[in-house]
């Protein structure tokens, strides 16, 4: 098959459902594989591959056979690829790859599985073949990162080698490096790298490192010493870094990275990286530092960097960022002078701060610093030319303006202007230098400009009078309170009337507001309510405790949690769960709805809690006050289900076992068989715990008992809004970016070259959500932007991420931290 022929979405469901129900004939799977087998033989032999040292890869051991065949680069790239991602996830392995324990001996002949694990042995091979074929096509397509560049020796001082099996193989400048063989520098030697993603690695005397790709990802495995690396700019996927005890995550950053006896060391020049440590996370930012021993005490940041035959411009970069952390965004607003002045039939007010004082500081900066370091002015010249010229013309046309632009939109009109006050003369001559059809109207110290002529001579009346009518609106009171907690970034809209003759569902006011402080950017939108709220916006009560988190992994992938005020009324709503009552239900017993109503309490909870495929890892707690009508309830859907069952499910069937201690397990599976249609679950501390296998609930109740749930993580904690709630009504959390990456690099890889990559699903990084509902409205509040593109993204693309502090177009009110 050609890299153009793709399946259409209906062919690829209908396909996969064919598959799931499918039963094949055990003799049909043993012939597949041995053909497969035979194949997969014939490649090697023609590839001068090493001969098999078993027929299988059964476990570690049989892995581990092919170390010296891997590390000579022999195998064949299908294979090599299988060594590399176990040698990522099997932490034994890759310990004895690195010589650091003795290999496993060879694993044991093996009888045939007995009946009862033929499903899964079929599971396990469709998998692979789905896996196996993917991963050749995406070989074809895109070795690694979706980037093809050539890895080499880019310079060298002393020596530099591949240490393979047959012993040390000397490299020289413009030499390519092979992935999977590690590359070490002699004594008083050091070396630069370009590897295939275009990223640099500066490698110290006596170090050495190796590289393996999967998906869109690059990962250096540090075995020795120290590299700093500059991490080139990628569309998809991360460059990662892993020693022996951490990991460090990066995207079109500078660090460095040192690895020894006591533990490693990761120190940030620009950018930021993210640093694991077991299941402990931290965002290192440049000038820091983390350590993963106790034993090893940090030192500064140039230190760690003084070896570097850079180190000059890594110098020049730091100080650079320290200059323009101490230059402060705008303050936040607590009034303002343009509000006032609007019309009564006012529906929109959106309001930004001033940046010209804030951008002017750092032009100033980058000028001192480039004239100081002859380093860094080569460097911005390759790199940051193109930026100078959008922060002149930002900040000069900021410096006709007064300290708030104001967007203003009223009734009827043609669409929203600006307002703002000017400080000097020529704003109108600068906007007509850039060549911008652009209505203005400029008067008294104030000018109102924007793309529709109409709109901008109906509102120029409020250059003329302080007080415009808008002053005594309940609308212009809602915006004055905004102001009164801190104004940064702020949205308001007047729902009820923005568009006249639409439902609105009580719906009045939003206002939306986003401000930053000590560079932590804070969003919230709040909506509220003319009267009691209707549907779905009623659907959640007040705040409250959520012991469903208890039973959720800090390893979690993405979670949803939410208290309700009708549980059995929103099933019913959404599901028509009452029809679902067998028709053989008495009329003196309760139906399903008469049963969830007396048992639910109101608190749901569903997370994704381990890995997404073969079968994903979900998990459901609900709160529920009586588990035998809850049990009863669910024996009834399966009843009614089963009444009218579909083709690829033909009934349903719930058992249940005691375990130890006389806890009642339940299981609900399919006939014929299937792990992607099978549910266990138990009853334990008044909540219902279900997952798709009896060992993640198992697992979950012992998570509750030891106190280490989600709400102990670090990266969870971290995410949550600063606020006067103790509680959330919802909480949405997602960390999908780990769980997404290979999935979007396997659907990349299976693309026709040219077709549009995904980043949005390989830089996700972690996000949460907190919702609080009261009577008359509804917030919601995050940590992460939410009102849109940062400033400095807008104005400079990746680069300027982690340099330059711009934030979301947000102030700060003091300096003290924005988190607890």
């Amino acid at each position: 098959m050609t890299p153009d022929n793709r399946f259409t979405d209906a062919a690829l469901e209908q396909a996969m459902t064919e598959m799931r129900n499918d039963a094949v004939d055990d003799a049909v799977m043993e012939a597949a594989a041995a053909r497969v087998w035979a194949k997969l033989a014939d490649v090697a032999a023609q590839a001068g591959a090493a001969a098999p040292v078993s027929e299988h890869i059964r476990g570690c051991a049989d892995f581990q056979a092919f170390f010296p065949a891997y590390r000579a680069g022999r195998l064949p790239k299908a294979k090599a690829l299988l060594i590399e991602d176990h040698l990522h996830q099997c932490v034994a392995c890759r310990r004895t790859y690195e010589g650091k324990v003795v290999a496993m001996p060879a694993a044991p002949a093996v009888t045939a599985a007995p009946a009862r694990s033929r499903h899964i042995v079929m599971w396990a091979a469709a998998a692979a073949a789905v896996v196996i074929a993917s991963t050749g096509v995406y070989i074809y397509m895109s070795p690694v990162g979706g980037v093809h560049q050539r890895a080499m020796v880019q310079a060298l001082n002393g020596r530099v080698y591949l240490v393979t099996d047959a012993g040390f193989q000397p490299l020289a400048v413009n030499q390519d490096l092979p992935n999977g063989v590690e590359i070490r520098t002699a004594q008083d030697s050091d070396a630069v790298l370009r590897l295939h993603d275009g990223s640099q690695v500066e490698l110290r005397e006596r170090s050495g490192f190796s590289t393996s790709g999967s998906g869109n990802d690059l990962t250096v495995r540090l075995l020795r010493g120290s590299v700093i690396v500059e991490a080139a700019k990628r569309r998809t996927g991360h460059l990662y870094v892993d020693t022996v005890d951490c990991r460090v995550a990066v995207t079109g950053t500078i660090f460095g990275v040192s690895v020894g006896a006591k533990g490693s060391r990761v120190s940030v020049v620009q950018g930021q990286v993210q640093v694991t440590q077991g299941s402990a996370e931290r965002v290192l930012k440049p000038g820091e530092q983390a350590v993963t021993s106790e034993d090893i005490v940090p030192e500064p940041v140039r230190n760690d960097i003084s070896w570097s035959r850079n180190h000059d411009r890594y110098y020049a970069l730091l100080g650079l960022q320290k200059a323009i952390e101490g230059v402060h965004m705008p303050d936040l607003r607590y009034s303002s002078k343009l509000l006032g002045r609007l019309p009564a039939n006012a529906v929109l007010f959106a309001s930004i701060p001033n940046l010209a004082d804030y951008l002017g500081k750092v032009e100033s900066i980058f000028s001192q610093k480039m004239a100081e370091s002859p380093e860094l002015g080569q460097w911005w010249s390759e790199y940051g030319r193109h930026v100078t010229a959008v922060l002149e013309k930002v900040r000069e046309a900021g410096g006709y303006l007064g300290d708030e632009i104001a967007v203003v939109g009223v009734e009827n009109s043609g669409g929203p202007v600006l307002f703002a006050e000017v400080k000097r003369d020529g704003f109108q001559q600068f906007l007509t230098g850039l060549n911008m059809q652009i209505a203005v109207e400029s008067r008294n110290g104030f000018v109102v400009f924007g793309p529709d002529r109409n709109s901008v001579e109906s509102l120029a009346g409020i250059m003329d009078n302080a007080s415009g009518g808008f002053a005594g609106t309940p609308f212009y009171a809602r915006i004055a309170q905004a102001y009164a907690e801190g104004a940064g970034l702020l949205l308001c809209a007047d729902v009820s009337r923005i568009r006249p003759g639409t439902a609105t569902n009580g719906m009045k006011y939003f206002v939306a507001e986003q401000t930053e402080v000590n560079h932590q950017a804070q969003a919230r939108a709040s909506l509220s309510f003319t009267g009691a709220r209707m549907g779905p916006m009623a659907w959640l009560a007040d705040p409250a405790p959520m012991g469903s988190l208890e039973y959720v992994s800090p390893e979690a992938s993405g979670v949803g949690a939410f208290v309700v005020r009708d549980p059995a009324a929103i099933l019913d709503q959404i599901t028509g769960i009452a029809k679902t009552t067998p028709a053989n239900v008495g009329a003196a017993e309760p139906d399903v709805q008469t049963n969830l109503r007396a048992s639910l309490g109101g608190e749901f909870a569903f997370a994704v809690d381990g890995p997404l495929l073969p079968v994903p890892s979900w998990k459901l707690i609900v709160e529920t006050y009586d588990p035998a009508k809850t049990e009863a309830a669910i024996e009834q859907l399966v009843a009614g289900y089963n009444q009218h069952p579909s083709q690829m499910v033909q009934s349903l069937v719930v058992t249940h076992e005691t375990a130890d201690g006389g806890s009642a397990f339940y299981a609900i599976t399919g006939t014929p068989k299937n792990p992607l249609i099978e549910a266990h679950y138990t009853f334990r501390d008044g909540y219902m715990i279900a997952a798709p296998t009896k060992v993640l609930v198992t697992r979950a109740l012992q998570m509750k008992s030891a106190g280490t749930s989600i709400l102990r993580s670090s990266t969870f904690m971290s995410l949550t809004p600063r606020d006067h709630y103790a509680n959330y009504s919802a909480v949405i959390y997602h960390d999908m970016g780990s769980q997404l990456a290979p999935i979007a690099g396997l659907l990349s890889g299976l693309a026709p070259k040219g077709a549009p990559r995904m980043p949005q699903l390989t830089n996700l990084k972690p996000m949460l959500l907190a919702a609080y509902s009261e009577p008359d409205s509804l917030t919601v509040a995050s940590n992460s932007d939410l009102l849109g593109m940062s400033l400095g993204r807008l104005l400079t693309g990746d680069w300027s991420t982690g340099m330059l502090p711009f934030g979301d177009m947000a102030g700060t009110r003091d300096r003290k931290k924005a988190y607890r």
